[in-house]
């Protein structure tokens, strides 16, 4: 059976298995958890068999099963990651499925799991009410699912549940670091130093993590029998190879990491690199228990420059106490240096805020931090008698730029659409990248009309002109849905959610164009 086949008859019942896809490498990293809801016996058999062999970013699946919602609930309540739903609606009640939905996003709280809605019975449950009612990221109809469907809408719906939980991770560990200067003294001495920060390396980047933090006695080579580099805090499985004795492996990754003079990672392992001002070198290995990405060295970036800091204000001060002449002259030396440390500090600190709240694609808000700001907005709409306005924009034909000129252009595009926007905003708008290729803008104390207004300027802005890349002129337009806030009667979600309907008008009725969520007559 091809792999186009359909999976289902049109009555919703199997129709017959698909054939084994390709071979693949074998997979390394821990699997991805999903859960099959089913009544349906076969339709865990056949999805299991159309699954068998997907792999995704290195990772296998892991197929669970459950056989009503009920159960389903209680799986989900015990199991941990659970990454994807494949979700029936019709099993012991006619909406048990749709019951299920409220009770993950609700009395689970689970925000994070993909949930895709499967159904042989559409017209118990139709698309449309589905999609706008219940927080689900797919529904698909069971006699239109093929092999090869099922397998895009799982990869995607992984893709995105990664994103999500990468995202997490990172704000937890920014919140860590930051939480960190409050256990940290200048007063602790360099070895308590090092290892409290070498301990909380592991739970800043969310992973088992052992480490090697040392000092570079001798720059020019050589040493005594321990070799040149002097440990001050070790943890977990690097402990027993201490001191790291010249001819041993450790020795000669740490001989590596100061040759090449730089903080990075590769597959499991980081190396940071964390120069003084006074020629002082310090290094550190961390050996972590799953690869490590590119968000993790960023966040490693800004680690490296609070350790680098402290470490660095921690010699100054053990310096001082053992100094016994020219007391005024080191003291101003130290209070320049702890001031530029501070600093240092500082900038780490107001680095990992602007990590929290922007896009790194666009530079712009991201999405956590614009609906932080739209509910501040709507509260103080509700206590003051104001009112406000949202705009959401979507690029038009943007699957056209990335399969035409590449993804590079895609991005290009992207970052052209929101420089042009906020270029056409007022200084007291907010711009944010919504996801994708969509952005939205919270613009305060203005109507339905005016916002309108700043729609068209803001639409005719993107559509100006073309951008470049790499000699080829690309056009670039968006189409924009306009809401107004009605009140304090109406959530943040449902003003949005206009905005959004506004937006799929003006895609419906030609693309390039404004639509506005007309208020109710009064």
């Amino acid at each position: 059976m091809d792999q186009d086949d359909f999976l289902f008859a049109e009555d919703g019942t199997l129709k017959g298995a698909p054939q084994p896809l390709p071979e693949r490498r074998l997979p390394e990293g821990p699997p991805w958890r999903i859960l099959i809801v089913d009544d349906d016996e076969e339709v865990h058999s056949v999805t299991r068999y159309a699954l068998r062999k997907v792999c995704f970013r290195d990772r296998p699946l892991e197929l669970l099963s459950a056989y009503s919602a009920a159960q389903a609930q209680t799986m989900l309540s015990a199991e941990k990651d659970i990454a994807l739903v494949l979700l029936d609606v019709v099993m012991e009640t006619d909406d048990a499925g749709l019951r299920l939905v409220r009770a993950i996003r609700e009395d689970l709280a689970d925000s994070a799991v993909r949930i895709i809605l499967r159904t042989g019975q559409p017209g118990q449950a139709p698309e449309e009410r589905v999609i706008a009612d219940y927080d689900v990221n797919d529904y698909k109809a069971k006699t239109e699912l093929t092999a090869q469907k099922l397998f895009t809408t799982v990869i995607a719906a992984l893709r995105a549940y990664d994103s999500i939980v990468t995202i997490e991770a990172n704000r937890r560990g920014l919140r860590r670091m930051i939480a960190l200067d409050d256990r940290l003294r200048p007063d602790m001495g360099i070895d308590a130093y090092a290892q409290t920060m070498l301990e909380q390396a592991g739970p800043i980047l969310g992973a088992n993590a052992s480490g090697l933090v040392c000092v570079v006695d001798d720059l020019a080579g050589g040493g005594g029998a321990g070799g040149r580099f002097r440990p001050l805090a070790v943890t977990g499985s690097l402990a027993p190879l201490m001191p790291p004795a010249p001819g041993s492996a450790l020795h000669d990754r740490l001989e590596a990491a100061l040759a090449v003079r730089r903080t990075g990672v590769s597959g499991r392992s980081a190396t940071l690199h964390m120069p003084g001002p006074d020629g002082t070198i310090f290094l550190a290995l961390l050996d972590c228990d799953r690869p490590l990405l590119p968000a993790d060295a960023e966040m490693l970036g800004v680690l490296t420059a609070k350790f680098a800091a402290g470490l660095v204000n921690l010699v100054l001060y053990e310096r001082l106490s053992q100094a016994n002449t020219d007391l005024r002259a080191l003291t101003q030396t130290l209070e320049h240096r702890v001031a530029e440390r501070t600093a240092a500090l500082l900038d780490a600190n107001a680095k990992l805020e602007q990590l929290a709240s922007t896009d790194g694609l666009t530079g712009i808000l991201n999405r956590r931090c614009f609906m932080e700001l739209a509910q501040a907005e709507r509260e103080r709409a509700g206590r003051y008698g104001r009112t406000f306005a949202v705009l959401l924009l979507d690029m038009d034909q943007f699957k056209r730029i990335n399969d035409g000129f590449g993804h590079a252009a895609g991005d290009m595009a992207i970052r052209s659409a929101a420089s042009r926007t906020a270029a056409a905003l007022r200084t007291s708008d907010s711009l944010a990248r919504y996801g994708g290729e969509e952005l939205v803008v919270l613009l305060p104390e203005t109507d339905l009309a005016a916002a309108t207004q700043v729609a068209e300027r803001v639409r005719s802005a993107i559509a100006a002109h073309p951008v470049e890349h790499e000699g080829r002129f690309i056009p670039l337009s968006a189409s924009i849905g306009v809401a107004e806030w009605r009140g304090e009667s109406e959530s943040l979600d449902k003003l949005l959610d206009r905005a959004d309907q506004a937006l799929y008008l003006a895609k419906q009725n030609g693309r390039d164009r404004v639509e506005a969520s007309a208020l109710p007559p009064t």
